[in-house]
């Protein structure tokens, strides 16, 4: 039987990696708004460019306001497991490690970087 991580509605962005975003997510107890962090920027390429990563800056501006300000260590064996499993570049592995890290601020200058980089 095929597992659901095989089927995806609207495209492939999510099922062509390695390691699904859900599957990071989901093992690493992450929050909604970390979830949606590393799902848009392990996405950004394969779907909506640089919208994706002003929508990664945006929910890192909303964790800054809405979360408790304490930080994170856990997991990020796993982050980086997700990191090279997907191929990412530097500028996602630091997004996803900063996020995982519950370290916005990073998350938004990595954003912002990456955006200079590319666009």
């Amino acid at each position: 039987m095929d597992s659901v991580l095989d089927i995806q509605v609207g495209g492939n962005h999510y099922k062509d990696l390695q390691m699904q975003p859900i599957v990071l997510i989901t093992k690493a107890n992450c929050d909604f708004i970390q979830g949606c962090i590393i799902k848009y920027i392990s996405r950004y390429k394969n779907k909506n460019g640089k919208q994706d990563i002003e929508k990664c800056i945006h929910y890192a501006q909303l964790a800054i306001e809405l979360l408790p300000d304490e930080k994170n260590y856990l997991n990020i064996g796993l982050g980086y497991s997700y990191i090279k499993a997907n191929s990412l570049n530097h500028y996602q592995s630091d997004i996803i490690i900063a996020t995982l890290q519950r370290d916005f601020l990073l998350v938004i200058r990595s954003c912002k970087a990456l955006i200079k980089s590319e666009y």
